[in-house]
């Protein structure tokens, strides 16, 4: 940051009220910053907020400015950016949705797959399917585990993702204490899935349809660089067929 801004080591030192040893140490690692000297020096330097995040990250902190806080606005450039990334993953299904994992957008494919397999659950909704509350799909026993094989093993997984999510978000605690409630009504106190949903990275559907069984892979990626990624950023996920007929039905749907 020192050198693009074309300060030398001196006039820093005196612009941080640290000596000119320290600067240099700092520079070659043999000093470990404190936060608040990784910030004074940001200012005084004019960085930009990523390079002010990759700095607090180097030296072992937080990241503390969001290069993209108004990501949530349609029409932002990076909202844009990932209803691209939706238009360009049909004909398989894609949705946004946010830290409250509320819904922001849904491709075409992902609107179709939801009037296939959880009809009850959009006729209990308020608004569009665009608008929708994960949680209460996941919840709702007409929603999104409703015509899932394995419903208990993708049930549990999500309760252990957004049970570590609450940790930092705790607001998301009452609805994910409905969706437990809903889960062991329906499955029971089942530990042989809890423990296959906790020792499994990735999830997986299969789907049984009036059109055939669908099985998908569902992958979720945050947008932006990643020291400037935070709980409240916008997430995708991305739904990816993992057999042929799969893709030969998402294909040869009439849709996208």
């Amino acid at each position: 940051m020192r050198a693009s801004a074309a300060i030398s080591q001196l006039e820093l030192s005196l612009r941080l009220g640290v000596s000119q040893r320290h600067v240099s140490f700092v520079e070659l690692g043999r000093a470990l910053p404190s936060r608040g000297l990784i910030l004074r020096w940001a200012d005084a330097t004019g960085a930009t907020p990523d390079e002010r995040n990759a700095a607090l990250l180097g030296g072992g902190y937080s990241p503390a400015f969001f290069a993209f806080g108004a990501e949530h606005e349609r029409g932002s450039p990076a909202f844009k950016a990932l209803s691209d990334m939706l238009a360009a993953h049909e004909p398989n299904p894609g949705i946004i949705f946010d830290s409250d994992w509320m819904i922001s957008a849904m491709n075409a494919s992902g609107h179709w797959l939801c009037t296939l397999g959880m009809p009850d659950f959009l006729a209990s909704m308020d608004g569009p399917p665009g608008e929708m509350d994960m949680i209460a799909a996941v919840s709702h026993p007409g929603g999104l585990l409703a015509k899932v094989r394995n419903a208990a093993e993708a049930g549990f997984a999500l309760l252990r993702q957004l049970r570590t999510e609450q940790l930092t978000r705790p607001t998301l605690g009452p609805r994910v204490d409905r969706m437990e409630r809903s889960l062991r009504e329906r499955f029971g106190e089942d530990e042989d899935q809890r423990r296959r949903a906790a020792g499994d990275p990735h999830l997986q559907l299969v789907i049984d349809t009036e059109l055939g069984t669908l099985a998908f892979l569902l992958v979720q990626t945050v947008f932006g660089l990643p020291q400037n990624v935070t709980q409240a950023s916008l997430r995708t996920e991305l739904w990816f067929p993992i057999d042929a007929e799969t893709k030969r039905i998402m294909e040869t749907r009439g849709c996208g």
